[in-house]
């Protein structure tokens, strides 16, 4: 593992850790919708996770982001993520 792998592994740590820590607001804003995350920060929503990927590779350019779905009331570990 280099230190780029290294780097983007805990960008995705970071991520999830938010994603876990936020997510009664995010059910609230974002009932099930797919969101992108960038820095702990939501930089793409909506319906259809490939419009959502489109979306945040535009706004994201190179760097890495974390995919999630967010469930309308769920517990964090029935929700569902994914690491682009």
């Amino acid at each position: 593992m280099d230190d780029e792998e290294v780097q983007e592994s805990i960008k995705d740590m970071r991520n999830d850790m938010w994603f876990k820590e936020n997510y009664i607001d995010l059910m609230q804003k974002y009932p099930r919708k797919w969101i992108a995350v960038l820095d702990q920060k939501v930089i793409a929503n909506g319906l259809s996770k490939t419009d959502v990927e489109v979306d945040a590779d535009e706004i994201a350019g190179d760097e890495e982001y974390s995919l999630y779905f967010v469930l309308p009331t769920a517990t964090v570990t029935d929700a569902g993520y994914s690491h682009r």
